[in-house]
């Protein structure tokens, strides 16, 4: 049985589109399919069926009759079925239309002048040597798929169907209007001469095929045709039939057979085909032969496009409607997006996310079970034989090992309990070193002869029958960790061994080997470091040379010349690279490159302060880990993709990388003028980052301790070239010079998007420096946390009964001022003052408004004054000044009062009729009526309370699910309208497209790149002037802070607020 053998280039030249030839479609097809039935009661496909085993095979053990394939290898073949009459292509009606507005109804030609004289500007050339040229130019310079190309089509199919082409200049027909009643039928509307009255004559797909088939060949470009189509093809003849690999049946537990959809519609189209030829064949009346055409021209329409408007989707019998053609590719879950863009991949794995404070920022912690099954393709050199050797030797159950071997004629092995030793090992060329000649029989139960690995350890284990205790079975097994740590040079217990300990012959020898590297002329090898074999002794032969042995791990063959090393696919370890994805990817910093580092656990760990560019946080989001499997690709993601160079955005020239929570409370309370660490608790946080520099001076505290400033601790890890000056979140003015601070460090200072400090050392030392200052301030910032003692709770919003009296007579009075107002309002609200363009009832409305937030804001200041007071002993307050989280307005919301409820920036009226809820009275508008909470938090709401703010927290939420999916639709529309631009490398940095057409003469029209210029600007001006004159900088910063503002306007944007500042699912 002779095998069909396809030759796939390896480079594809290009690659057109265009329509088929129905003769092409006929050559193509595998089987003509004439039978709407699909499989008989024994299992077997109907010939010329739908499931006609030409059109390939789905099932096990069959082979294809066309190309003698099994199932698993053969793609599949089209079929065809002929239509008994032609029906429009739904995909080409707009083409179609074209045509038939553009050309004569009679001679099918352009109505276009070909005459000389017509051309707009040249008189020796036609009207459609004008339109040809511009066509042409377009097609140059934009190509088909452009803009431009569908306006000068549009342009043509304008004039030539205007009311100056009436009559035919060709051969002076009459014109009439073509219009298209949706979906595909075709009405050409003709004004009678003299009566000026319009006669329609419908176009049948056979009237509309005889008119596109009489187009000249030259005129198709007007219609924006290429020669090589006709426009005749649009209106199909032959329907091509898919492979049945394209619709597979699958068969159900019961034993039925279950049909793909597309086979469901073909089945529709060959009966009522069937149908068709068997009326025409009898004689029908035309009605009936017309209704049967139609309901065929609906069945082919629905198979390519079953959301076609204007008629009914084609449903299942459940009345599920069918996913046909034009389903399976377009859209989110098409062919495309889903099955090509974004394919299942291999060498990625995906866990649970949590948060480790003491990795680094570019380090993702990666758990052993998982660096177990990700492999990284190393191939083996000289200088990292011997590693791999130990890998190969642990195999793949034990971490770091390996998995699989790729040898040299590229059989991929994988890796056992046996083969690890026979791939890790050496072969004897000896032909008579065999099992039955061996002089190591229990070398040989391990490695069978002629394979020995030098150094090989092995253990006698002797066991008992439990039947008879007396028979003793002997076994013999290799003790794997003691040869790993023979290969190493040592005992089991980590000493170096002797260089002549046979035992560490691989290891000293691979080490002479290297030291040879270096030099002109080898030294001849040491006669300890020869390998011989153990099976034979590596006898010699009648010349006095010993039988020569192999390494398998060499890269020189037997002559000693230089080969390609195995491959060797081994466990994930230590300082690889990877990249770690979160989804949605909304920006580049969703993608980055971390070092790996194994761990135990679970779940994938990395610093916290890269929450913020992933926008990730730790509530059960999950991440996707990708390993790198070429040597070009780790290169160029090391370059370009890890997370240092990430820290600034592209943005704005900002850090994206930097402190959360509790790297800036630690900050705050390290920095707080006055704040003294105890010299043991000092040391202690000085050891967290390694610091091996001069200590800071030492003070005595008020209790006569020596201790440590707590600036000065701080000082340590910034640059000494920094120079900045600028005001934090307290208003206090904070000065870096010479690597020593002076003021209050908090969110304004190093907070991921707004941190001063942080964007200075980064623009300044560099993505390396600017991360290890990342590294040492984040674990030093938890560790001052965690000495000097941070700690939240409800009692942090505690108040006293005064201040609770006093924010209950606020309300109070709000609450009067309502009734008061509502009592001068009147029934109908006559007399009473409005504003200009509101209405009476308008401007109640914003009366009240003004005086309940009036009301909450006198609360409000009340509890903040109370807060306030306690200062620096208050951790939630602490938390709210330094930015680390939340606001002093979320904390009154707590301790004070909650305030009006509000949607969409007015108070609540939606509910039942003239009243929010059952229990109001109809129509009042008191400020309780309408969703004014009185209580906070922490003394607790009503029922109709908490009602009230579970309704404008909603608003909250679909505000979110709406905005997501807006801007998700707009960056994608952004993406298409920009994919074929590009930065070309010449003077002034232009962007141009695939057209090589300018569209911005230098990138961005200042040619800066917005990561590397400072907030807008290409540089700081203010360092240059600072570093010329000595001088220290403004006061102020001038640049707007880039830190989320937190709304207390309403609960349910306040609701919202936590997960807008640091991520979360959506």
């Amino acid at each position: 049985m002779s095998r069909v053998t396809t030759l796939i280039p390896k480079r594809i030249a290009s690659i057109r589109f265009g329509l088929m030839d129905p003769n092409e479609i006929r050559k193509m097809s595998a089987v003509e399919v004439k039978t709407a039935d699909t499989y008989k009661d024994d299992g077997h496909a109907y010939r010329q069926g739908l499931m006609d085993p030409h059109m390939g095979v789905i099932e096990p053990g069959l082979v294809c009759p066309t190309d003698n394939c099994k199932y698993d290898e053969s793609p599949g073949h089209f079929g065809h079925i002929q239509l008994e009459l032609p029906v429009i292509h739904i995909g080409f009606v707009g083409l179609i239309k074209t045509a038939l507005k553009a050309t004569c109804n009679s001679c099918s030609k352009i109505l276009l002048h070909d005459e000389k004289n017509t051309h707009p500007s040249n008189p020796e050339l036609s009207e459609q040597d004008y339109y040809r040229t511009r066509v042409r130019d377009i097609i140059l310079k934009h190509g088909v798929g452009s803009t431009e190309f569908s306006k000068i089509i549009k342009e043509i199919e304008k004039v030539t169907s205007g009311a100056k082409r009436k009559v035919c200049m060709h051969c002076g027909a009459a014109q009439g209007k073509i219009t298209l009643d949706k979906p595909t039928t075709f009405k050409e509307k003709l004004e009678t001469q003299g009566a000026g009255k319009e006669t329609e004559r419908k176009l049948n797909p056979r009237d509309v095929r005889e008119w596109l088939s009489s187009i000249p060949l030259e005129h198709l470009i007007f219609i924006g045709m290429h020669t090589q189509n006709r426009p005749e093809w649009t209106v199909l003849k032959v329907l091509p039939v898919p492979p049945i690999t394209v619709r597979p049946s699958i068969t159900l537990d019961s034993g039925d057979r279950s049909e793909d959809d597309l086979t469901h519609k073909l089945v529709d189209v060959l009966r009522i085909n069937q149908r068709l030829r068997e009326n025409r064949d009898s004689g029908a009346p035309q009605l009936i032969v017309e209704d049967l055409w139609e309901l065929l021209q609906y069945h082919v329409t629905t198979y390519f496009d079953n959301q076609t408007s204007g008629i009914p989707p084609a449903r299942h019998r459940s009345g599920r409607t069918l996913k046909t053609l034009t389903q399976r590719l377009k859209g989110k879950e098409g062919r495309f997006r889903s099955n090509l863009s974004g394919k299942r991949v291999n060498f990625c794995a995906r866990s649970v996310i949590s948060p480790d404070p003491y990795l680094g920022v570019n380090e993702v912690g990666v758990p052993e079970k998982i660096a177990r099954e990700l492999t990284v393709p190393i191939r083996v050199t000289m200088r990292n034989r011997e590693q791999m050797r130990q890998m190969i030797l642990r195999g793949p159950d034990v971490h770091p090992g390996v998995n699989y071997i790729i040898r040299g004629d590229k059989r991929r092995v994988r890796i056992n309990a046996r083969s690890r030793f026979i791939n890790a090992g050496f072969r004897c060329h000896n032909p008579e070193c065999t099992d039955e000649t061996t002089l190591r029989p229990d070398l040989n139960k391990v490695m069978p002869a002629p394979n020995f690995l030098p150094g090989l350890v092995i253990k006698k284990e002797i066991s008992r029958s439990i039947a008879d205790p007396s028979i003793e079975e002997t076994n013999y097994v290799a003790d794997v960790a003691s040869t790993v740590a023979n290969l190493r040079g040592e005992d089991i217990n980590g000493n170096a061994l002797e260089k002549d300990d046979p035992r560490a012959i691989l290891h000293y020898k691979w080490m002479w080997e290297l030291e040879q590297l270096d030099k002109v002329t080898s030294d001849p090898i040491p006669e300890h470091l020869e390998i011989t074999c153990p099976h034979c002794g590596s006898p010699a032969d009648e010349w006095g040379e010993r039988t020569s042995v192999e390494d398998r791990l060499s890269t020189f063959d037997r002559d000693g010349n230089p080969k390609p090393g195995m491959l060797v696919e081994r466990h994930l370890i230590d300082g690889d690279v990877a990249i770690f994805n979160r989804q949605p990817s909304l920006h580049r910093m969703s993608m980055m490159v971390h070092e790996v580092r194994v761990m135990q656990g679970h779940t994938f760990r990395f610093n916290l302060a890269v929450c913020t560019p992933y926008n990730a946080d730790f509530d059960g989001d999950e991440m996707n880990l990708h390993v790198i499997q070429s040597e070009e690709a780790r290169a160029e993601a090391k370059i370009l993709m890890r997370v240092q160079e990430h820290i600034l955005t592209p943005r704005y020239g900002g850090a994206v990388i930097g402190g959360i929570h509790d790297h800036i409370s630690g900050a705050y309370l390290l920095s707080r003028p006055g704040t003294l660490i105890s010299v043991e608790h000092g040391l202690e946080m000085l050891g967290n980052i390694g610091w091996t520099g001069l200590l800071p001076e030492i003070v005595k505290d008020e209790n006569g301790k020596d201790s440590f400033r707590g600036q000065d601790i701080i000082s340590l890890i910034i640059p000494d070239n920094i120079h900045l000056r600028f005001r934090s979140r307290s208003n206090d003015d904070v000065v870096v010079k010479d690597g020593s601070v002076d003021g209050t460090l908090d969110k304004r200072a190093i907070g991921a998007e707004d941190g001063r400090l942080l964007d200075a050392i980064v623009q300044t030392n560099g993505p390396e420096k600017g991360a290890k200052f990342l590294d040492d301030f984040t674990q030093l910032s938890i560790a001052a946390c965690t000495a000097l003692g941070f700690t939240t709770g409800i009692d942090d919003e505690d108040l006293s009964p005064e201040s609770l009296a006093a924010i209950e007579k606020a309300n109070a009075d709000a609450r009067k001022l309502v009734e008061d107002e509502l009592e001068a309002f009147g029934k109908d609200g006559k007399g009473y003052e409005t504003r200009p363009g509101r209405t009476p009832r308008e401007t109640l409305e914003e009366n009240i408004m003004v005086m309940l937030d009036e009301g909450k804001q006198k609360a409000g200041d009340i509890a903040k004054d109370e807060l306030n007071q306690s200062g620096s002993t208050n951790a939630a307050v602490n938390m709210a000044i330094s930015g680390a989280r939340g606001s002093m307005d979320n904390l009154t919301m707590m301790a004070g009062s909650i305030g009006q409820a509000k949607v969409r920036g007015k108070r609540l009226e939606r509910g039942y009729h003239d009243r929010v809820l059952a229990h109001f009275k109809r129509g009042g508008r008191g400020a309780l009526d309408r969703g004014f909470i009185s209580n906070s938090f922490k003394r607790g709401l009503e029922p109709t309370e908490f009602f009230m703010l579970s309704v404008s927290g909603r608003e909250s939420l679909v505000d979110t699910a709406v905005r997501t999916a807006k801007s998700g639709y707009m960056q994608r529309r952004l993406i298409n309208a920009m994919d074929d631009l590009k930065v070309y490398d010449d003077e002034m940095l232009s962007v141009r497209n695939t057209a090589n057409r300018i569209i911005q003469f230098s990138y961005g029209e200042d040619g800066i790149d917005p990561s590397r210029g400072v907030h807008g600007s290409p540089f700081n001006i203010d360092v240059i002037v600072d570093e010329a004159l000595g001088t220290e900088g403004a006061t102020v910063v001038k640049r707007d802070s880039r830190e989320r503002q937190e709304s207390e306007d309403d609960m349910g944007g306040w609701e919202f607020e936590g997960s807008d500042e640091q991520g979360g699912e959506i």
